[in-house]
């Protein structure tokens, strides 16, 4: 058997998304011995697996609320000519936006998981759990036909669907709190040669066609790359013609690290569970339709997308919400709201509550004050069933509503860096995730360039 098999490492990660590379970079630069599994072939996760982007936002007003290793891997490919780095909102919905190219971000986060030591295991997907008395011992694999069992002292389940702790047994919750249903998922597709200035001149002479940017006209001036969301009155009369046949009242595009490319995020698929297999295949192939019907009518009536071609779509379906982790504490909306700074807190986050409405086509937001951020507690990361477990990215515990806003990317990556940390602080002090120091892990996450207020 492979070494990879026969050590008990100190922490394994499922899933490598911005979340698990985050956790186990953390991790490993802190000494530990640490194995990420992805069922991929590369990292990313949803953003280099979906074709979601941008990143948004690591800001709040002025404050640089997400920092340390999400940061880093920006400033990385930002040397290398591979993002623009942290630009003005266009579409005037946040502060900043954080374009990217999803295959270079694939490669940086592969090699600084490899210069921190990280052992990686790609196209595998976990299978079965070993838990005994409240401890997680060993889970096990299947890659290239091939079953497997790996062991750790620590876990972190940054699967985004929270499968580990399903297999675990953990307990979570799904959904809306009303009805179970999550947030439509959405397929993304990129174009090129799609004529920016053509929408950038409109920004100029016709600003009531962007909502969100209207109260902010001019505030496009300041971007590299244009974000832009309108055009409700032609989306509408495309619905009437039946050019449309989904619930989708706005156009939202974003430019990539590419002048010229933007992903396009539109599709909207209801009433489909993302971690049910049947009807996520079906969300596979309704968001593929959606993906070509959207194609035929942009170049057709949108201004600027004329000449666009599609260069791919997915390669998966973006999976907004699913599985929450019941944890020790559940992270509240009106946490968000009053700005909430926890004494165990491991992260910050400043975007509002963003809620694409499970019924249709809604999107339903909730603000911070300009400048407003909260941050997240190391509690809603643990639960009390099996204590060597902890989730990491947007399967951790808090309301759906609240869920909404710390989902997304930078404030997942954020979140994973405080889970490695914590379990290196574990180890390090010898004790368990609900007694560890809090002043070493503060002053250790502070020393990685951790923002947490």
């Amino acid at each position: 058997m492979h070494t990879l098999f026969d050590a008990t490492h100190d922490l394994i990660v499922v899933g490598g998304g911005i979340a698990g590379s985050m956790a186990a970079i953390a991790a490993a630069r802190l000494g530990l011995d640490v194995l990420l599994i992805e069922e991929e072939g590369y990292l990313g996760g949803s953003l280099t697996a979906c074709g979601t982007g941008p990143m948004m936002t690591f800001h709040a007003g002025e404050t640089q609320v997400v920092q340390g290793l999400p940061d880093e891997l920006i400033k990385r490919m930002a040397e290398k000519g591979l993002s623009p780095g942290h630009i003005t909102d266009s579409t005037g919905y946040t502060y900043t936006v954080t374009p990217f190219d999803s295959e270079g971000m694939k490669r940086e986060l592969e090699l600084m998981c490899l210069e921190a030591g990280v052992k990686i295991l790609y196209h595998t997907t976990v299978v079965d759990v070993v838990v005994d008395e409240g401890t997680l011992h060993a889970i096990s694999c299947l890659c290239a036909a091939q079953h497997f069992s790996v062991q750790a002292k620590f876990f972190i389940d940054a699967s985004g669907d929270a499968d580990l702790i399903a297999l675990a047994g953990i307990p979570f919750e799904q959904g809306r709190e009303t009805d179970g249903k999550d947030q439509p998922m959405t397929m993304n597709f990129k174009l090129v040669d799609v004529d920016i200035q053509a929408v950038r001149d409109l920004m100029d002479s016709n600003v009531e066609l962007f909502p969100f940017l209207a109260p902010k006209a001019g505030l496009q001036h300041q971007a590299s790359r244009l974000s832009f969301s309108g055009f409700q009155e032609i989306m509408q009369e495309g619905i009437k013609a039946g050019e449309i046949t989904f619930d989708r009242d706005i156009v939202l595009a974003f430019e990539t690290n590419a002048l010229g490319e933007v992903i396009v995020n539109m599709t909207r698929v209801l009433e489909k569970n993302p971690v049910d297999p049947i009807q996520l295949s079906e969300a596979e192939t309704e968001g593929r339709r959606q993906v070509w019907e959207l194609y035929r009518f942009l170049k057709t009536h949108i201004p600027g997308f004329g000449k666009a071609r599609m260069t791919f779509s997915g390669p998966r379906i973006g999976i907004r919400s699913s599985r929450r982790l019941k944890g020790a504490y559940r992270i509240s909306v009106a946490d968000l709201l009053a700005e909430t700074r926890f004494e165990d807190a491991i992260s910050a986050c400043g975007y509002p509550i963003d809620i694409h409405s499970p019924d249709g086509a809604a999107t339903d937001s909730t603000f911070l004050r300009e400048g407003g951020y909260y941050t997240i507690p190391l509690r809603s990361l643990l639960n009390e069933q099996v204590s060597n477990v902890l989730a990491a990215g947007r399967n951790i515990s808090c309301e759906f509503a609240a869920h909404a806003s710390l989902r997304v990317s930078p404030s997942a990556g954020a979140i994973g860096q405080g889970a490695g940390t914590a379990v290196a602080v574990a180890l390090q002090a010898k004790t368990d995730l609900f007694h560890l120091p809090m002043p070493l892990l503060h002053a250790t996450l502070k020393g990685a360039g951790v923002f947490l207020g």
